[in-house]
């Protein structure tokens, strides 16, 4: 319970405890009122005004108003002079994904509208719910206000537990944290640090410990989302030299909402294990994570770069690929942004069906 909450509590049990006897033994509208507003502040503090009311409330009016929220508190800017990037592995500003998302509105004749929104607003995170699906369009990066008690992050993870549908267009979920005030990006990931020794071998083929040093490593589901949905993503990577070299595939959609049931050619940077591969047998093993494509093969384990994770009532539709311009060929990005849009208005029909 955060210390709002917390205080709310207080205070509504001391209005209650102060007007309960005065309002049974006179009563009149002073302390009527206050006796009200004492149960309000008591209902918010227990979390069931929230809860209970005030999100059926918002989830009903966004099936009469469909709406979809497309992040936009961050500046977006090329290559900024700072060197502190407001996104990560992405291709368009919000700005963009508001136009393409409303060209697959108006094709597809759905009742609803695109709307830039600013999650950092207290008043906007109050009323998530009223947003069917929230498109994050910076990638790896979101907006956080408070880097230590992660309040967006937590504000979207209740939103899609609650039956909410939040869209990653590119990379890891979440990695990184951006606070627009201070101008600062966070890495989420938890590092460890070990110490290494080195040896040199003697003459009579002895090791000797000659130095040392610490070496640092941040693995991916350290990170509060891989965390709190319970996946694993990995790299897909080769390295030659002094390059890293994604993997290539053709991707098979399952549900193909393009002209092509493929994408061709499409670098793969990072995966989603969902299983392994044993004695030549593909096992599916990850129950809450459903693959958009044909899953791909890696190091004994069975990969996708495109899924759904559900969580709660809710789901994150995750696409991991890079759709920066000079990690991806221009029409494979097109081709992905196409998809994604087209699969933002898909679930807005899902929910409006059921």
């Amino acid at each position: 319970m955060n210390v709002i909450r917390t205080t709310t509590l207080a205070i509504g049990a001391s209005l209650i405890g102060s007007s309960l006897f005065i309002f049974l033994a006179k009563p009149d509208a002073l302390s009527l009122i206050i006796l009200a507003m004492g149960v309000m502040s008591l209902l918010h503090g227990t979390g069931f005004l929230q809860e209970f009311i005030v999100r059926k409330i918002l989830r009903w009016c966004g099936t009469k108003k469909p709406v979809i929220g497309i992040v936009n508190d961050l500046p977006w800017s090329p290559r900024p002079e700072k060197g502190t990037y407001a996104w990560a592995w992405s291709k368009m500003e919000p700005g963009e994904w508001y136009s393409k998302i409303d060209n697959a509105i108006k094709k597809s004749k759905i009742n609803a509208k695109p709307k830039l929104i600013k999650i950092t607003n207290p008043l906007r995170r109050w009323f998530l719910d009223r947003y069917l699906v929230i498109v994050n369009p910076y990638g790896s990066v979101y907006p956080e206000v408070d880097i230590k008690e992660l309040t967006i992050w937590k504000s979207i993870l209740y939103y899609v537990l609650h039956g909410g549908r939040f869209v990653n267009v590119a990379d890891i979920p979440f990695y990184w944290a951006y606070d627009p005030k201070r101008e600062i990006r966070y890495e989420m990931v938890k590092y460890f640090h070990q110490y290494v020794p080195m040896y040199k071998r003697s003459s009579d083929d002895v090791l000797h410990p000659v130095s040392g040093g610490i070496i640092s490593f941040g693995p991916y589901p350290e990170t509060p989302f891989l965390s709190e949905l319970r996946i694993n993503i990995i790299n897909t990577e080769t390295t030659k030299g002094e390059y890293i070299n994604p993997m290539y595939s053709s991707l098979k959609l399952k549900s193909s909402l393009l002209k092509s049931n493929y994408l061709d050619s499409v670098a793969i940077n990072r995966g989603v294990v969902v299983g392994k591969v044993e004695n030549g047998e593909r096992k599916i093993e990850v129950n809450h994570v459903k693959s958009m494509v044909e899953e791909l093969e890696w190091d004994g384990k069975l990969v996708t770069p495109f899924c759904s994770i559900y969580f709660g009532k809710g789901k994150f539709l995750v696409s991991l690929a890079f759709l920066e311009y000079d990690k991806q060929q221009e029409d494979i990005r097109e081709k992905i942004t196409i998809h994604q849009c087209d699969l933002v208005i898909k679930e807005v029909k899902d929910i409006l069906r059921n």
